[in-house]
This record gives C-alpha cells, structure tokens and sequence, in this order.
C-alpha cells in the first residue's frame, strides 16, 4: 500500500511539472500549427450588460441563450469587427473605452484590429 501511494504521487508530481510551461511552449505549439496570432482583441464589460460581436459582414445578434459579458479573440490577420453593448434592465450603457481611455459614446461600434487592444462596454445603473 505504501508503494502504491508513492507511485501515485510521483505520478502526480511527473504530470503537475509536464502541465506547467511557459508561454514560449504555446507559442511554439502555435508555430508547429502554421498559426500565428498578429494581436488580440478583448471586449469586456464595467457594469450590467452584454456585449454582441462578429465580423462587420455579419449578422451581429445578442445570444439570449448565454449573453456575453466578454471575450478574447486570437486575431491571425487584421479584421474589422462589429461590436454591440446592451444594457441589462435598470441600468444604461455608457461609453466605449479603448485601451482605458474613452472611445466612443454610441452602442454600437465598428472597429479595425490591427494590434492587441480591449475595449470595454461601460455601464452605470439608472
């Protein structure tokens, strides 16, 4: 019994250190796949509300299923994505940030991504 739970442990040691890289391994992955993110675009939410988003050319609708209150998308070429905010009941949508700093005050926004930026849906209660 006290041989089993050493080799357990071991085991368990072995798999916790073989799990645990750094990002150059998934860099490399990413290489080995032909894949290789240019930048990262990150949507999240300050306050009650949900976010809809997608390629301009696309139908953009908000999932009532699972509405979302962020995302990160891995980018392999420049896009110009279409994203929407919609406050939840009893509160109202505020501004857009980009990076921090204030972007726009429309709902609705189109964007081109070209280097790894957030924007951020605003919202404060009414």
């Amino acid at each position: 019994m006290k041989k089993l739970i050493c080799v357990l442990l071991a085991a368990f040691l072995v798999l916790g250190l073989t799990a645990c890289g750094s990002s150059a391994d998934f860099v490399e992955s990413e290489e080995d796949n032909d894949v290789m993110v240019i930048a990262t675009l990150t949507i999240n939410t300050d306050g009650m509300g949900t976010i809809a988003y997608g390629l301009e050319d696309e139908d953009v609708v908000f999932n009532e299923d699972f509405p979302n209150q962020s995302t990160v998308i891995n980018l392999t070429e420049p896009e110009t994505y279409l994203i929407k905010a919609r406050p939840d009941d009893g509160w109202k949508f505020v501004k857009w940030t980009k990076d921090s700093k204030d972007f726009s005050e429309e709902s609705e926004i189109t964007v081109e991504v070209t280097e790894t930026v957030e924007y951020k849906a605003v919202f404060e209660a009414e």
